[in-house]
């Protein structure tokens, strides 16, 4: 399987905070939409915050994902739990015949 889940979370906060940092730098002179925020333009700066931890999560999560590749994956039965599991599904009949 091999699918880190920081991918796709990294992906979406970055394409949300992309969006909404574009946005803010569109609405950028427009006095009259920021004024609730106190003139701040936070649709900028939360973009800008979205965008950062997107890209870190998708970082560390393509990090992790050569770092497995490096490593090679593990069969199950290399440990303790995978021996005890591959017996149980073994008395059960639950596995795959290949």
């Amino acid at each position: 399987m091999g699918l880190d889940i920081r991918l796709p979370i990294g992906l979406m906060f970055s394409i949300i905070g992309a969006l909404l940092m574009a946005f803010g730098l569109f609405t950028n002179g427009e006095p009259s939409v920021y004024q609730p925020s106190l003139g701040i333009n936070v649709n900028l700066w939360w973009g800008v915050c979205l965008l950062v931890f997107g890209g870190l999560m998708f970082y560390y999560g393509r990090r992790a994902t050569a770092q497995n590749r490096m490593q090679g994956m593990h069969p199950a039965y290399t440990s303790v739990e995978g021996e005890l599991t591959e017996a149980r599904e073994h008395m059960e009949g639950l596995e795959r015949e290949k």
